[in-house]
């Protein structure tokens, strides 16, 4: 028997709360771009850089856009602060979904929950994406980085 489906704005007006009451990670936060966007699409957010590598002690901003079919299909995100990572688009910093696991295995592990839910907690949020980024991040810590404060052109 498949789960009961929460709808895109219920699931959408919960991870909101959750961002702003800052009950996440330490280390990524998130929002919406706009209070007044009713449809919760655009949602921006911060990481801060991991420690021991090129990252450390900078905040790198984001823009994540929440589709119709989220959350079954992952957000669209791009830096907005220049960044020098595989899979992240040197031109607009849109992140290749295939470069992040938790982007590459969306529609799948949706596809799992919807057949046996796990608890309250799903796995797929904004949240764990940028988790799942800023690990990735760590991943390439080495990597030589644009100067601090660097945007891509298009939000500068």
């Amino acid at each position: 028997m498949a789960a009961a489906e929460v709808p895109r704005n219920f699931k959408l007006l919960e991870e909101l709360e959750k961002g702003e009451k800052a009950m996440g990670a330490g280390a990524c936060s998130y929002g919406l771009e706009d209070p007044d966007d009713i449809n919760l699409v655009f949602w921006r957010g911060t990481i801060w850089g991991p420690p021991h590598g090129n990252h450390e002690n900078r905040i790198y901003e984001l823009k994540m856009e929440c589709g119709p079919k989220y959350p079954k299909e992952p957000p669209i995100i791009h830096f907005v602060s220049q960044i020098n990572l595989p899979g992240v688009n040197n031109t607009n910093g849109l992140v290749a979904p295939e470069a992040v696991s938790v982007l590459r295995d969306w529609e799948l592990t949706a596809a799992n929950l919807a057949k046996a839910p796990r608890g309250k907690e799903s796995p797929l949020s904004l949240e764990a994406a940028l988790i799942a980024i800023r690990k990735y991040m760590d991943e390439h810590k080495k990597l030589p980085q644009p100067p601090e404060g660097s945007r891509y052109p298009m939000y500068k």
